[in-house]
């Protein structure tokens, strides 16, 4: 969670600049830290609005070369961190009287903002317009659900990572309410995602979903059973990805493994097995020597990383194990799975 607002305190480039803080695990604001240059400069910038994109913020300046008093402004957020020079939105939503307050829609299509254009009163007018292309943030969408415990049904409070599938950067990390275990975040529409959940005491959760063609107006919803660590219980590793036909670990696949070599290594007595599993098609020997051989592939990660082979073991299961109907591809891309089981925890 990040707070962006503007101040005159102390540390600034001069006048009003704008600031920004973040929400620690503890529910605390860090200290507020200056966004810099090219947003702020040594004259007023206020009113900032971020978008639920987390990337397009708009603002108010009178520094910045403009059409007369203060402008309204953008400024996009690169991967890097690193903002864009500050573009002026221009005529007719910037004059030569004062602009602020800007706000857009969530859907990007509409904004909002306040103009003393008129001058008949010391107050502002409110204005709407439709937002052009050129000035629309990233279309967003909505990530929601409930977390709870897979034995009891209670809700629960759980870390959640969101994790951009193409780049491997985590784009959030937030915690589930205590109370009702639920949550709700914007998220960039049009990329695929891995969303990993976890809680001491419990074993990891993840899953992959894509946003490639989902409605931009309607939430993608993913509530998320955590199953309580004891022996016996198994995880899928549903963000391990192979090459087809292949026991090649695909790069995609690194978020996942640091995930379950974290859960080890908070857990230094748990041993676990690895095991592969395929769909019916092909013969029952090639499937039963590929899902070896993928198992396999997590089996000489762990080790290559340092996991104790006292520790792991592997197999491979072929076709044997279904867990969905191999008469659909729905069905089979889920028995087509990587998953560990907890051997013991002691």
């Amino acid at each position: 969670k990040t707070l962006y607002f503007a101040s005159t305190r102390d540390g600034g480039f001069g006048g009003s600049d704008i600031w920004m803080t973040q929400k620690d695990s503890s529910g605390h604001w860090t200290n507020p830290v200056n966004v810099g240059k090219p947003i702020n400069t040594y004259f007023d910038e206020q009113t900032p609005f971020i978008h639920p994109d987390g990337q397009t913020l708009y603002f108010s300046s009178y520094g910045h070369p403009g059409m007369g008093s203060a402008d309204i402004f953008l400024s996009r957020k690169d991967a890097n961190g690193k903002w864009s020079e500050p573009q002026n939105l221009g005529y007719p939503i910037n004059t030569k009287d004062a602009e602020g307050s800007f706000y857009v829609s969530t859907d990007g299509k509409h904004a909002y903002f306040a103009s003393d254009l008129k001058k008949q009163t010391d107050d502002y007018d409110l204005y709407y317009f439709n937002l052009p292309n050129e000035l629309k943030p990233l279309p967003v969408n909505y990530l929601k659900g409930i977390i709870t415990n897979a034995e009891s049904g209670e809700k629960i409070s759980a870390d959640v990572q969101l994790i951009d599938l193409a780049s491997g950067n985590v784009m959030n990390s937030f915690s589930s309410d205590p109370a009702s275990g639920y949550y709700l975040i914007s998220i960039p529409s049009g990329k695929n995602y891995a969303l990993n959940v976890s809680k001491k005491g419990f074993l990891f959760h993840s899953e992959n979903f894509s946003l490639a063609d989902h409605n931009p107006s309607e939430p993608y919803e993913l509530n998320i059973k955590l199953q309580p660590m004891k022996t016996g219980e198994s995880v899928v590793l549903k963000n391990i990805f192979f090459e087809t036909g292949s026991a090649e670990l695909k790069k995609e696949s690194t978020v996942e493994l640091d995930k379950l070599i974290s859960l080890l290594k908070e857990n230094p007595t748990m041993k676990i097995e690895i095991g592969g599993h395929t769909d019916n098609v092909g013969s029952d020997n090639d499937n039963l020597a590929l899902s070896e051989n993928r198992a396999k592939s997590v089996y000489d990660y762990l080790i290559k990383v340092g996991v104790g082979a006292a520790r792991l073991s592997f197999k491979g299961y072929g076709e044997t194990k279904p867990i969905a109907t191999n008469d659909t591809e729905e069905g089979r891309a889920q028995n087509r799975r990587t998953e560990f089981t907890v051997v013991s925890t002691q």
